[in-house]
């Protein structure tokens, strides 16, 4: 397990790595260590995870593994943040084309996205992201623009324009910003409190009667 250091820092995703790769051949390397260690730990769990079992699966020697990632915790944090990305383009791939949804369908499909993301990194290692509260700056992914041609914020906007039952107004993207914090970040601040939240069946019900207030006159 992770422990904040002397200062309480937080841990930051983008700086646990001991050097981002550039050149093609690096970029590789750290794709094959990343997949290699998502394997280990959907099969095996944290317990699973070693230099050892990293360098047998991805075929990257340790020495390679260290030049990269100073401890297993920085790899699985890499982890973390490969499926938040990939998980965020299949979501704006998957949108239903061509239906007529209102507002509230629409918040529900955002928080069943929010949900599936959590599930997916529960799995991974569920230990290491309850217990380090605050290090989630992992879900500024979503302001990196990782839709093909368009940020979140945009994207957002754009499905909410198109439901039956909006109706604009002049905090429109105010209200934008906060409809996809809260589906991100009230989804992860009740799991860390207790993990068996993310299956409760009231959960999304809960949710998207908070998040549709936010559009309430």
């Amino acid at each position: 397990m992770y422990n904040q250091n002397e200062d309480h820092k937080i841990l930051r995703p983008d700086a646990v790595m001991r050097r981002q790769p550039k050149q093609e051949r690096s970029i590789k390397v750290v794709t094959s260590i990343i997949n290699a260690a998502h394997d280990i730990l959907l099969q095996y769990g944290r317990d699973g995870l070693s230099t050892t079992s990293l360098e047998v699966v991805s075929g990257i020697p340790k020495s390679s593994i260290y030049q990269y990632f100073p401890n297993l915790d920085a790899i699985i944090f890499e982890v973390y943040r490969q499926v938040i990305k990939d998980c965020h383009i299949q979501g704006y791939h998957s949108f239903p084309k061509n239906q007529e949804l209102t507002v509230m369908e629409f918040i529900h499909w955002l928080l069943d996205w929010s949900i599936d993301v959590h599930r997916k990194v529960l799995a991974i290692d569920e230990k290491l992201l309850l217990e380090h509260k605050g290090f989630w700056d992992t879900w500024q992914e979503l302001d990196h623009n990782l839709a093909p041609n368009e940020s979140t914020e945009s994207f957002i906007y754009n499905k909410l324009k198109q439901c039956t039952d909006f109706k604009s107004s002049n905090n429109d993207m105010l209200r934008v910003h906060a409809l996809g914090r809260a589906a991100q970040l009230m989804v992860y601040s009740l799991i860390t409190d207790n993990a068996l939240y993310l299956d409760d069946p009231n959960l999304k019900n809960t949710l998207s009667k908070m998040c549709y207030a936010i559009f309430q006159d």
